[in-house]
């Protein structure tokens, strides 16, 4: 299913229903994003099957945005913190989307449910990176305007999340409780 295709929209069968009886007969969903507006719309429907909506949507935009971002536009950590910091990363990002190396490129979510248990992955084009030095870090520098993401959604909104290697494919593990 495509992000668009919404008649009727995860979102509104969740609301007549409480999610864990759509659960028992949805069994997988597969969306894509490419843009920030794009990854709100995944976030909102994905966020809608979950136990705690609000803030299983924060962690999901974080890691959405992260596999636009640097996955897909393959914008370094460093890099991104120069050009917030320089007033230039919004131009940056438009700049990248509509560059040829870069403007077919997507962030697939894939969401596989075996009630109660919910797995989702988030897979970008990029190259990876060392996932295992950002997920729990503690040293990260407070006064960089990013940078701290993956590490805070780890130890807030799913804790447990990890990476395929080479980086490239997020894995979220959520159970609804019985």
């Amino acid at each position: 299913m495509h992000y668009t295709q919404r008649i009727p929209s995860l979102t509104q069968l969740v609301r007549r229903a409480p999610a864990a009886g759509v659960l028992q007969v949805l069994r997988r969903l597969e969306l894509e994003c490419q843009t920030r507006a794009q990854a709100d719309e995944v976030a909102d429907e994905i966020a809608a099957l979950l136990p705690d909506p609000m803030k299983s949507r924060l962690g999901l935009i974080e890691l959405l945005l992260n596999a636009i971002e640097h996955g897909n536009l393959e914008i370094g950590t460093e890099h991104k913190c120069m050009l917030l910091r320089e007033h230039r990363f919004d131009d940056e990002l438009m700049e990248r989307m509509e560059s040829p190396r870069y403007r077919g490129r997507r962030v697939r979510v894939h969401v596989d449910i075996t009630y109660p248990m919910i797995e989702i992955q988030i897979c970008d084009e990029g190259n990876g990176f060392d996932w295992r030095k950002v997920i729990g870090a503690d040293d990260y520098a407070q006064d960089n305007p990013n940078g701290r993401g993956i590490a805070i959604v780890n130890r807030t909104c799913f804790p447990g999340l990890s990476y395929r290697d080479p980086g490239n494919v997020a894995i979220v593990r959520v159970a609804w409780p019985k």
